[in-house]
């Protein structure tokens, strides 16, 4: 009998301990060096473990940050307030922009889409008084919602799948990043003169799915990390 790989052994004992609860979402993994202490291994054994669990979508890295446990899993049960990367209660939504067209293949790919199938491509930028806290760009298939205008794009898009279409969102996977604006990023989502070019940025990318499986948004936000904080309370 051919025997299983170490760094199978190794992925497979972390999933378990994501799926019992030992490391919750968004939790932090031990880093390379003490995970290859704790299981006497090399830390290449490590770094293959954490890439077959990541494959599998279940943690995301962070540069210069560590390796964490994915939220990746959103019920359509819950209250849809949990798809937006944007605090609707604390921030203002100003559309800056949108499109009616095709989009480029990554995002037509993503989508599961065909070339010549119609997206639309909303951009927003969320306000604090005047300051830009995030702006987003966000692409959603003509074929899911019909006759979207302006108006339905100043408000969370997800209860008007839900509630007016009748379409259950039903999970979403998110990858996050730090970036730096760059002169492109900040013209296509015009927030010239608000984005400082070069500033560092948190970017969430999210891409979510309906019941039937089949996705429905494609969700670029960054955040400026001068403008906003995570605050988290952990009972013990």
């Amino acid at each position: 009998m051919k025997e299983i790989p170490k760094y199978l052994l190794i992925a497979d004992k972390i999933k378990h301990e994501i799926k019992t609860g030992e490391y919750n979402p968004n939790d932090q993994l031990p880093k390379e060096f003490d995970l290859a202490n704790a299981y006497n291994v090399s830390r290449i054994t490590i770094r293959n473990a954490l890439s077959e669990l990541e494959r599998q979508d279940l943690i995301y890295r962070i540069q210069g940050a560590g390796t964490f446990v994915k939220d990746t899993e959103i019920s359509s049960a819950v209250n849809s307030d949990r798809l937006e990367l944007i605090n609707l209660k604390k921030y203002k939504l100003k559309v800056t922009d949108f499109e009616v067209g095709q989009v480029d293949e990554k995002i037509t790919k993503a989508l599961e889409l065909q070339p010549y199938d119609i997206v639309y491509t909303v951009r927003r930028a969320a306000l604090s008084k005047q300051d830009v806290v995030a702006f987003q760009k966000i692409c959603i298939p003509a074929k899911v919602i019909q006759g979207m205008n302006m108006e339905m794009l100043e408000s969370s898009i997800y209860p008007l799948i839900s509630q007016k279409i009748g379409l259950k969102p039903k999970k979403a996977v998110r990858d996050i990043s730090l970036v730096h604006a760059i002169s492109e990023l900040v013209q296509k989502n015009k927030v010239q003169g608000k984005v400082e070019d070069n500033e560092p940025l948190l970017k969430w990318l999210q891409k979510s799915y309906l019941e039937n499986g089949k996705p429905f948004e494609w969700n670029e936000t960054y955040y400026r990390i001068s403008k906003f904080s995570i605050k988290e309370a952990i009972i013990l």
